[in-house]
């Protein structure tokens, strides 16, 4: 508490507000993107009001103190600031989670930036301290680095940045296969060692799920990975705990990238958004952990019953979540070399395919 003299004059007070198989991706008559990413880049969500707060700063006319009689002492108590919930952007697009991504090309210069003061670390190396915003330029050699920001609080973000192999259209990059895009070729790939596999892109996943099942001995191996499609993968496994449906700490991704090279030879989809890292076909494995679909319906089988739970499950998330990209779904039966299964992807429009009545 601190005195207030009735003769002193009073400001008014601001206000402060801070802010495995030949399977999983829709058939050729199915809805197929109208075009393909121009860029490998993962897309870094649109922003989303409840991670980003602009700082703003106002004073309000009605925020007055009363002039209390000469020779009245009154006392108002010290008000702790409120606290701010750190809002991180990299390139000026917010980041959704504290463990996500970033794809930069070599020499390429980034930003980042908070609603408050910053610290930024890259592979323990320090970037800045005690700012807003810091500037990093990644190393000329492909590769992966560890950063974090940290905030005043304590909180930090670890961001996993993978510097890209430029692609020009080679057709094989040391040794591995890429193939020909038909269209919207990336600018480049993932480079990916044998000790990268385990690098986290989002709070649930990490870059080894995505790998095309091809020449599984070959390192390194090359991919791509889109924000669009971890966003929505977040959000399903994230609601399906929340609502006791299941307690995967991720799923069973059975295909991610793929290169035009295996796309062609598993005779999927012309312009698949698999071959753009932005499409995969999953299920949560828990019980069990054998590698096939939980039984979510609970009627103790598991089925193409399950497979279209999930996907009625994520067709009803999606719709009430505005937040989150649009995309495809797609629901899968079991054959000889696989069970059930559900395809999303982040394709930026509705997609649907496989689910009775879709």
């Amino acid at each position: 508490m601190r005195p207030l003299l009735a003769s002193a004059s009073v400001a008014a007070i601001a206000a402060t507000g801070l802010a495995l198989s030949a399977c999983g991706d829709a058939p050729e008559d199915a809805p197929q993107a109208q075009s393909a990413p121009t860029t490998a880049r993962a897309e870094l969500r649109p922003a989303n009001d409840a991670n980003v707060r602009a700082a703003s700063f106002r004073s309000d006319p009605d925020d007055t103190v009363d002039i209390v009689p000469d020779g009245v002492v009154s006392s108002v108590p010290d008000v702790p600031a409120e606290p701010v919930d750190l809002a991180v952007e990299i390139g000026a697009q917010p980041v959704p989670f504290e463990v996500w991504h970033e794809l930069v090309m070599p020499g390429e210069t980034i930003e980042i930036s908070a609603n408050a003061p910053i610290s930024v670390r890259v592979d323990g190396r320090r970037v800045g301290d005690n700012a807003n915003t810091h500037e990093w330029t990644a190393p000329r050699t492909p590769g992966v680095h560890d950063m974090r920001v940290e905030g005043s609080d304590g909180v930090e973000h670890r961001v996993s940045v993978f510097v890209l192999q430029p692609y020009s259209g080679q057709e094989v990059l040391d040794g591995y296969r890429i193939g020909t895009y038909p269209e919207n070729a990336p600018e480049g790939f993932i480079r990916l060692g044998q000790d990268d596999m385990d690098t986290p892109v989002s709070p649930g996943f990490t870059i080894g799920q995505f790998i095309c099942k091809q020449q599984p001995g070959h390192w390194p191996k090359f991919l791509l990975v889109s924000g669009d499609m971890l966003r929505r993968l977040e959000a399903v496994l994230t609601e399906l705990n929340e609502d006791g449906l299941t307690d995967a700490d991720t799923f069973f991704v059975m295909s991610g990238y793929r290169t035009p090279f295996y796309n062609t030879e598993i005779r999927s989809a012309r312009l698949s958004r698999h071959m753009y890292g932005d499409a995969a076909d999953i299920y949560p494995d828990v019980e069990g952990n054998d590698s096939v679909m939980d039984d979510l319906n609970n009627d103790g089988r598991i089925t193409r019953a399950d497979a279209e739970f999930l996907y009625d499950y994520a067709e009803d998330l999606f719709q009430r979540r505005a937040d989150l990209p649009d995309g495809g779904i797609g629901a899968y039966d079991a054959n000889a070399v696989h069970g059930p299964f559900v395809h999303i992807d982040g394709r930026g429009h509705r997609a649907r395919w496989g689910r009775y009545g879709s």
